[in-house]
């Protein structure tokens, strides 16, 4: 067995597993912050496409890996995505106790960076009313249970950290929680293109996703930004049709949607911006546990936030003091506070300039993998 760690993850960019999607970026950062460690790791990135997670090559590959150490992310594992079709659940379900019984012969570890809990997630959007994937619930939480039992250590953002400890038992000594997401590296090798930029009195920033989850708030905010004409809403990410159907029937003139942007170019519009805007619903108990990493991206951008009353998001604002979450028809008449009397959030978007690097170098996870090396 080799001393080495063994990163078992999809590819950023693989089908379903946009480079610049949450989960993409949350890879690429951790990916990132091993390759980089210092004193180095003998890292061995075992990138396999999203469309392998169903047939037995991943999970082959994951019983031939000698390496001393396997981290994994979850719910991107080998066998979860199809574990509705029995052969592969009773595969995937002889394979990780295979890794659990060769982990306690030959003193292997297993850690688990958990981004979401599926079974959680669709849950909350069917109790929101919003649309929820058909789940195998039983299959994923034997799948999970076997997994997460079998770790040496979980990395889980705070809020998860309690649902896995509730669902499974994991004892707490071996779940280390990091509050916020990390974020990507500034880098000069990726060249940005440049974009239009029309600039207001006051410049707010919506990245990511408009679907029918967060369809509802975000027309709220529209709304609010239409009576606050000098100021100007810029909106990157998917959904850019369904978008501007708004902005014609609400009769916006001042947002635009840029459509999907490469990070670089996700981040010089971002920074030219002074507010980040989260707008998720607070019906929905799933997004009271994790973080976001919108809430990371604004971070890294230098940005103030105002954010929906969601409990992980809020008390991080609380905590690094850059801006205010409140329930949606409050927000949407904060926004045009803030729209007139810049004072409310300048402040504030200095706060979140000095965290800026501390997300961009994934701190907190950095203590995570610093206790993994010590321990070695």
């Amino acid at each position: 067995m080799s001393h080495r760690l063994s990163l078992h993850a999809p590819e950023p960019g693989s089908p379903h597993l946009p480079a610049t999607g949450g989960p993409g970026v949350f890879i690429r950062a951790l990916a990132g912050l091993l390759d980089s460690h210092d004193p180095p790791l003998n890292l061995d990135l075992q990138w396999s496409p999203t469309a392998d997670s169903g047939n037995g090559r991943g999970l082959t590959r994951l019983l031939r890996d000698g390496s001393s150490c396997l981290l994994f992310v979850y719910p991107f594992v080998p066998g979860l995505q199809k574990a509705e079709v029995p052969a592969v659940q009773a595969s995937a379900s002889r394979v990780y106790r295979l890794l659990r019984l060769k982990s306690w012969l030959l003193h292997r570890r297993i850690i688990v960076v958990i981004t979401e809990l599926p079974v959680e997630l669709a849950a909350g959007r069917a109790v929101s009313g919003g649309d929820s994937a058909k789940l195998d619930s039983d299959g994923i939480r034997q799948l999970e249970g076997l997994l997460f039992r079998s770790a040496y250590r979980l990395w889980a953002p705070e809020g998860l950290a309690k649902s896995i400890r509730r669902q499974h038992g994991v004892d707490p000594a071996r779940i280390r929680t990091f509050r916020r997401n990390p974020y990507l590296p500034r880098s000069e090798k990726d060249a940005t293109r440049p974009l239009e930029f029309d600039a207001g009195t006051v410049n707010f920033f919506y990245s990511g996703s408009i679907d029918a989850h967060v369809a509802p708030n975000f027309r709220e905010v529209l709304r609010s930004i239409r009576n606050a004409p000098t100021t100007r809403l810029h909106v990157c990410g998917p959904d850019r049709d369904a978008v501007r159907e708004w902005l014609a029937e609400l009769d916006v003139p001042n947002v635009r949607h840029y459509g999907l942007l490469r990070i670089p170019e996700h981040d010089w519009l971002a920074q030219r911006c002074d507010v980040g805007l989260i707008v998720y619903p607070t019906d929905d108990p799933y997004n009271h546990l994790r973080p976001t990493m919108k809430y990371s991206a604004y971070l890294a951008n230098g940005l103030a936030v105002l954010s929906t009353d969601i409990r992980c998001v809020a008390d991080n604002i609380r905590q690094d003091g850059v801006g205010q979450a409140m329930p949606v028809r409050e927000l949407a008449l904060e926004l045009l506070r803030w729209a007139t009397r810049p004072a409310l959030w300048q402040q504030r978007r200095e706060a979140a300039r000095e965290h800026s690097e501390a997300v961009r170098a994934g701190a907190e996870l950095k203590s995570c993998i610093a206790e993994l090396v010590e321990s070695r």
